[in-house]
């Protein structure tokens, strides 16, 4: 077998050009190991050690590291470039409440930019120290000749070993320092962030099995308006994976967003057509505005477009509506959007879609003491969507928020 050492591709003949990665010459033919006699050894029970977690003062990044960052738990952290993957980590550095000693390896950037970037969000210079290498050598003899609770290493691609072959960011590089690195940080109890990128489709870049030798898979991405950030957690040995983080990208800095109902009670337009609902997003009840905008056709079959939202569902809605509350929507097209990131296409979304589509009909204003989280059947009867206690609690606090039980679809001309 002949193997590529740029990304792995394995062939029975030696080719000139790696039909995976494109690279040239970078065949080498593979050895089998022999078989030899192995002497067995009985394995002795480990001593369990008592869990350590440095606490978070940041109230949005324990929701994603529920108990705080584990001492020797190795994290990956995964995003597009520019989405703000190292300022989310110095986020995570200035938020330690323990005094923690930290170590941040900066394969791309100097120490002078990582100490800039820190004194900008944080009006102070790095509690921390600031190294610029890529070797792994130098990682580990650094960290072997000083007492590190955690470090960072901004990005595993840039890493390379003299003791593996291929380039920086080749499948034999980040596979051997990926696994030397998670090995020490277990050995020393040695908390690690591994900051990585993604590929074009969207996926962790190659290899994939780096997600399995990490305890904490964590990913950062933004909204189509490039003004939030969304930090969520694919795996985590420690907690759950239920929940998100949300921070909004500011002049300065990103912000935690705490409050989503402040946002969109700020951006509410008193429009017909406008209603609100409760999601969930991982977890995380989301306080959501649906836009419904009606249209008279002049096509011979009306449009029914749809963002964010289940088209089959806003069908079945229109019919329903029809259907019960006598409107003839036969003659306008329905456009029907969701502002934002969130992309939510449960059932829960019928009521609120329903009120929106009849108030545009009606062209009444819905009142923004009405939130709708109710599912529609097909015989008009409504009846509580998932997690709907959940839904209820994350905007019962406010004053102004009153759901409206309801028993039919008819009744829905009562709260518009």
């Amino acid at each position: 077998m002949y193997v590529c050492d740029n990304c792995g591709y394995s062939t029975i003949s030696k080719l000139g050009k790696c039909p995976e990665c494109n690279q040239f010459w970078t065949f080498k033919i593979f050895h089998e190991t022999e078989e030899k006699d192995v002497k067995w050894n009985v394995l002795k029970s480990d001593e369990i050690s008592e869990n350590k977690f440095y606490d978070l003062e940041n109230e949005e990044l324990k929701r994603v590291f529920t108990n705080g960052i584990k001492s020797s738990g190795v994290y990956l952290l995964w995003g597009q470039p520019w989405v703000g993957k190292s300022t989310i980590v110095l986020q995570i550095l200035n938020s330690l409440k323990d005094d923690v000693k930290v170590a941040y390896f900066s394969g791309e950037e100097e120490s002078s930019a990582i100490n800039s970037r820190f004194k900008r969000l944080f009006w102070k210079d790095a509690n921390f120290e600031i190294f610029h290498t890529t070797s792994l050598e130098d990682i580990l003899q650094t960290l072997d000749n000083n007492e590190i609770d955690l470090f960072i290493l901004d990005s595993i691609q840039t890493v390379y070993s003299n003791n593996s072959s291929g380039v920086a960011g080749s499948v034999n590089q980040v596979k051997y320092c990926s696994e030397k690195l998670s090995e020490f940080s277990k050995n020393k109890w040695i908390a690690c962030i591994i900051i990585w990128h993604i590929t074009k489709s969207g996926e962790i870049a190659w290899p994939k099995y780096l997600e399995h030798i990490v305890d904490v898979v964590a990913y950062l991405e933004w909204d189509r308006l490039n003004e939030y950030r969304f930090l969520r957690t694919q795996k985590n040995r420690f907690g759950g994976t239920d929940d998100v983080a949300i921070f909004q990208m500011t002049e300065k800095w990103l912000k935690s967003v705490y409050n989503l109902q402040d946002i969109v009670k700020e951006n509410y337009s008193a429009n017909p057509g406008t209603a609100f609902s409760v999601g969930i997003d991982n977890g995380r009840p989301v306080l959501t505005t649906i836009e419904v905008l009606l249209n008279k056709t002049k096509y011979k079959f009306p449009k029914r477009s749809t963002i964010w939202v289940d088209s089959s569902r806003v069908e079945m809605i229109i019919a329903i509506l029809e259907r019960y509350l006598n409107i003839n929507l036969e003659f306008f097209d329905v456009f029907i959007n969701i502002p934002g990131e969130f992309k939510f296409y449960d059932s829960w979304l019928d009521l609120a879609i329903a009120a929106g589509i009849y108030s545009a009909y009606k062209n009444k204003i819905i009142s923004m003491n009405n939130v709708f989280v109710w599912e529609i059947s097909l015989s008009g009867k409504i009846s509580k969507s998932s997690f709907h206690e959940k839904r209820v609690k994350e905007v019962s606090w406010f004053d102004t928020i009153d759901f409206k039980i309801l028993k039919d679809i008819r009744k829905l001309v009562e709260f518009i």
